[in-house]
């Protein structure tokens, strides 16, 4: 087993995804401006975290399985799950 990630917005819930890391925008604590990209594989330790607009991916091995545009938001990453809740997504193409 790998991560889970679950997306839910204030209009729905993004099926939620089986995946052996993710990546995602995150905001500066001070500011609330973009930081960079925060890197979160299995057994990564309990967090909560501002996130900034930008492209969340989620890979099995090197294949891409997810991206999508988020705005800003908020994420929790517990027990080898990441919530992320935002305003809205875009899934990309």
């Amino acid at each position: 087993d790998g991560l889970t990630v679950k997306i839910i917005t204030v209009n729905r819930q993004v099926p939620d995804i089986q995946c052996d890391s993710v990546r995602i925008p995150v905001s500066d604590s001070v500011n609330g401006e973009f930081s960079g990209y925060y890197g979160i594989k299995k057994g990564h330790a309990n967090t909560i975290f501002s996130l900034s607009a930008g492209v969340v991916t989620a890979y099995t091995g090197d294949k891409l399985i997810l991206s999508v545009e988020t705005s800003d938001g908020f994420g929790i990453i517990e027990d080898n799950t990441v919530r992320l809740t935002v305003n809205s997504i875009k899934e990309n193409q």
